[in-house]
């Protein structure tokens, strides 16, 4: 309602509009108390009557499971379009995988990573340490559900193939699209191994990375350990190799992101982050007290950095510091595969970004017309971008508006990479 007058230029939207800004907050800061205790007393109503020990055991299973379904399924999913060319729904096999055990390390580091979580107003659903302290029980791995909720309906097929209808008739485009980006993945895979003999360290580091988009339980980590036979320290290969080598074979993971954090400025802050998360895992090893903290004060330092690039990136006048983009033919490519599924945008242009602090760092900042949307939309689409653009480094995305003009971009930002044809 409130976006629909904002479109509306008449008194009345006006009015509206004015009484809603004075109104929501008022009636959210009211109301917000109460429904947060609304979800304490539902815990304590099921505790009642199932008894404590289940309704935690449920709160649990919920936001392991949770972050199983973010983290694991949907990208499981997508990537069966790479052999097949049509939607595939996915209710059918949510159902049987909701119901098999977890792996245990990844429930592990899922209910760590819950149990860490802190209350916060954008959200009235206590989180889940909270839920488990009103209900006075600890944190744990519950048994996990055998039988789903489904069973609970008398023709869970029908509903399950009803489903599965809605979701491939609501993704058909997507779904293709994503096919043809996957094929184009698998071409671009079987041309590296076809030259995998004479590949430098950069297309070994990418024959990897484009096998791991296909299957990302591949094993890949030869590929990277071969580009680290050909150029010592190469930054990509360091990164790979840390990310599959065993979660449990810390020694060895240290060793790998020490060499990438000494050989490399630009990916200081990563090797550092992915440090201190691996010396925190109580799983991976015994608590080292003096690593974590000299990684600790590293990620420190290189948050610093990372923090004046980012202004660097951000800081107008936006076409100082720029270039021509540096992509490769199939980098492009995938830019505009993204930029195609976004159907608000008409016209892209992207500039590479010089930055004083990592000189050898790919950073981009991509201007977007997107004539149809209004001002609040196109800011959230652009911040969603950042995310989601498929870019070998860090992106800004800008709107063509105010600053900088249409006018301004068309004059400095070079040619446009992507144009959307109409019809």
């Amino acid at each position: 309602l409130d976006a629909s007058l904002q479109r509306d230029d008449g008194v009345m939207a006006l009015a509206s509009q004015a009484f809603f800004r004075w109104y929501f907050p008022r009636f959210a800061a009211k109301t917000f108390a109460l429904a947060r205790q609304d979800e304490y007393e539902a815990d304590r109503v099921s505790a009642r009557l199932l008894g404590s020990d289940v309704a935690a055991a449920a709160l649990t299973e919920i936001a392991v499971k949770s972050a199983w379904y973010a983290e694991m399924f949907w990208s499981a999913h997508w990537s069966r379009a790479v052999s097949e060319a049509l939607p595939v729904g996915p209710f059918s096999a949510m159902e049987a995988q909701l119901r098999a055990p977890l792996d245990p390390d990844f429930a592990r580091e899922a209910l760590r990573g819950a149990m860490r979580r802190v209350s916060d107003v954008d959200d009235t659903h206590p989180v889940l340490r909270d839920r488990l302290e009103a209900l006075d029980e600890r944190g744990g791995l519950p048994a996990w559900s055998a039988k789903p909720a489904l069973g609970l309906l008398a023709d869970k097929a029908k509903w399950i193939a009803h489903f599965d209808g809605e979701w491939r008739r609501a993704h058909t485009n997507d779904w293709k699209q994503h096919h043809a980006y996957l094929t184009r993945v698998r071409d671009r895979t079987a041309a590296l191994a076809a030259s995998a003999g004479r590949n430098n360290a950069d297309e070994m580091v990418e024959w990897a990375d484009c096998e791991r988009r296909i299957d990302p339980a591949v094993d890949v980590r030869g590929h990277y350990e071969r580009a680290l036979q050909i150029t010592a320290d190469h930054p990509g290969a360091l990164r790979g190799l840390a990310q599959t080598l065993p979660a449990t074979d810390r020694a060895a993971r240290l060793v790998v992101l020490e060499r990438l954090h000494t050989s490399s400025a630009a990916s200081g802050w990563w090797a550092a982050k992915t440090a201190v998360a691996l010396l925190e895992n109580p799983d991976a090893g015994p608590h080292d007290e003096a690593a974590l903290k000299r990684w600790r004060e590293r990620a420190r330092t290189a948050e610093a950095a990372e923090q004046r690039a980012w202004e660097e990136i951000t800081a107008a006048p936006f076409f100082s510091q720029i270039a021509r983009h540096d992509l490769s033919d199939f980098e492009l490519c995938e830019l505009r595969a993204d930029l195609m599924r976004c159907a608000a945008v008409s016209r892209a242009w992207l500039v590479r970004k010089n930055l004083r602090e990592f000189p050898w760092r790919r950073a981009y900042i991509l201007f977007a017309e997107l004539p149809t949307l209004a001002d609040e939309e196109r800011w959230q689409l652009c911040r969603e971008l950042e995310h989601t653009l498929t870019l070998p480094g860090a992106v800004l995305v800008l709107w063509a508006g105010h600053s900088p003009t249409l006018a301004e971009i068309e004059r400095q930002a070079f040619e446009p990479v992507w144009t959307r044809i109409a019809g």
